[in-house]
């Protein structure tokens, strides 16, 4: 019942809302006089001018409203004079042939039961036009932010990994040839798959296990990956560049440490639609957080962020740290 209720779901069923409109509006005479004598004229009579309502409110919903010039109020007040007298003469014509049949009618009770009706309508639609021009700004500002997130993803991996190019190619290594196919094969994900709003999990943890190639050529004996997966359907579809963020600053902090074989270890599992991801890495506690972590622009703070505007309410990210570990767990629902 929650979700029938949310903003986006009202957007997306507009037409659906609108027609369930009006099919009250219609409806509301014929329950109002509902035992008179003449309520089924009556309830002609109260919808004579429905046609000319639907007309004035989707003009000023689609035309008038979407107006940034001051003016528009003017506009607005002319058109509903205007259709309000339109109004009042047709029907005054159809009520002047059942007139017998009416009690209590004068010309200037009519004018003002007319205008109201406009104006009550027309505040309906104003009302429906502000809320989904809030959704549109906001899910414009979402996109951008997003956009905007996404950009500062990797530019420290990339300079990193030229450097070692450079060096293996110096020595002549076959390395440095090995090294420029991965790194071509990881930049063109994130520049083509990496915009869209989804990918499938398979191509995310494709890049994922090239990320983590390049960093063994880079680190060879000082890092050990222990990777496991599970998948129960590949198919699944994810955010790009969300998980790419905790491997690459496990593999910052820990390849900073002294001492080889620091093992870091990565799982990643799914069951009936839900991701399950951990990492864990060694750390030093007074270091990881004062020199590195909480001077990174792309860190923490970056993931939570694209994490609460991609799946509000649907994930969980847990983050241990203590003074020889540092562990993320996180789980989503991928729908």
């Amino acid at each position: 019942m929650k979700k029938l209720f949310k903003i986006e779901n009202i957007i997306k069923k507009e037409v659906y809302l609108h027609l369930l409109f009006w099919m009250f509006y219609v409806s509301l005479p014929f329950v109002k006089y509902i035992g008179n004598d003449y309520f089924f004229t009556q309830w002609i009579l109260n919808n004579i001018n429905t046609p000319l309502v639907m007309l004035t409110a989707y003009f000023c919903y689609y035309f008038i409203f979407p107006l940034k010039k001051y003016y528009k109020f003017i506009i607005f007040l002319g058109l509903l004079f205007i259709m309000t007298m339109v109004g009042v003469f047709t029907s005054k014509y159809i009520v002047d042939i059942f007139i017998h049949q009416l009690d209590n009618y004068t010309f200037k009770s009519h004018i003002f039961s007319t205008l109201s009706e406009y104006i009550l309508v027309c505040l309906i639609f104003y009302a429906l036009y502000a809320i989904k021009k809030s959704y549109q700004l906001s899910t414009s500002l979402k996109t951008a932010e997003l956009k905007n997130l996404k950009s500062q993803i990797n530019p420290h991996f990339l300079f990193n990994t030229l450097n070692n190019i450079y060096s293996y190619s110096i020595q002549n290594d076959k390395k440095a040839s090995e090294l420029i196919l991965k790194l071509s094969d990881n930049f063109k994900y994130v520049f083509h798959e990496g915009q869209k709003e989804k990918v499938e999990l398979r191509k995310d943890w494709e890049h994922l296990k090239d990320f983590i190639s390049i960093s063994k050529f880079r680190w060879e004996d000082k890092l050990t990956f222990d990777v496991s997966e599970d998948f129960e359907c590949e198919n699944d579809l994810i955010s790009p560049l969300i998980l790419i963020t905790f491997i690459e600053n496990a593999v910052k902090y820990t390849s900073k440490q002294k001492g080889n074989n620091h093992i870091i270890s990565i799982a990643i599992n799914t069951q009936n639609n839900e991701l399950f991801f951990k990492c864990s890495n060694p750390c030093k506690s007074t270091y990881y957080l004062e020199s590195e972590w909480k001077s990174s622009g792309i860190g923490l703070k970056n993931t939570i962020k694209r994490l609460d505007l991609l799946y509000p309410k649907k994930h969980s990210l847990i983050i241990e740290e203590s003074e020889t570990i540092f562990v993320v767990t996180l789980k989503m629902i991928l729908c």
